[in-house]
């Protein structure tokens, strides 16, 4: 018996089936996708330019700016504990308290570069910002001994402020000491 031959139905069967027909949606998923890019890299340009703002006022705050002012009184109220520290330590050497804020400079206990801040409207950095109000002996802890009175104007209105260092060492309320 014999095989018959092979004859294969009409048509190519090796070839690839030709490409589905594309759809219309695919357009607008595109679209949104950019629009989406695009705001992304919108979004981390601004938060780059806000961050070097904010370090940019941090290293040389303006006296202006609200952010300026508190990074100012922030950098006070450090120097203000310093020198807390100073007249306390003074006392315990010398049993009595310095008679001015001078004296701990010419004692050598304090660099008088902190008696002066960015806070003061003085440009004068031989000013001192800080007002002292010497403390009795037995005076309480909480009794005020270092005051610096500023004020923040933004745009037209003036605001006073004022940093109160206590004989303890904390803030103390915003009221004058000499009073």
């Amino acid at each position: 018996m014999s095989i018959p031959p092979y004859n294969p139905p009409p048509g190519n069967y090796y070839a690839a089936p030709p490409p589905p027909a594309k759809s219309g949606s695919g357009g607008c998923w595109k679209v949104g996708g950019i629009g989406c890019a695009v705001l992304l890299v919108l979004a981390i340009i601004g938060g780059v330019v806000a961050v070097r703002s904010v370090k940019d006022q941090i290293a040389h705050p303006v006296k202006g700016s609200i952010l300026g002012t508190a990074v100012s009184a922030g950098k006070a109220g450090m120097d203000g504990a310093l020198i807390q520290k100073a007249i306390v330590n003074y006392h315990t050497e010398k049993g009595k308290y310095p008679a001015s804020l001078m004296v701990l400079v010419e004692d050598g206990s304090l660099d008088g570069k902190r008696l002066h801040n960015d806070l003061d409207d003085s440009l004068d950095p031989a000013h001192q910002s800080w007002r002292y109000f010497p403390p009795k002996e037995g005076d309480p802890d909480t009794t005020p001994i270092l005051e610096e009175p500023y004020h923040v104007t933004v745009g037209n209105k003036t605001q006073p402020g004022r940093i109160t260092i206590l004989l303890n060492g904390k803030s103390g309320p915003n009221s004058s000491a000499g009073q």
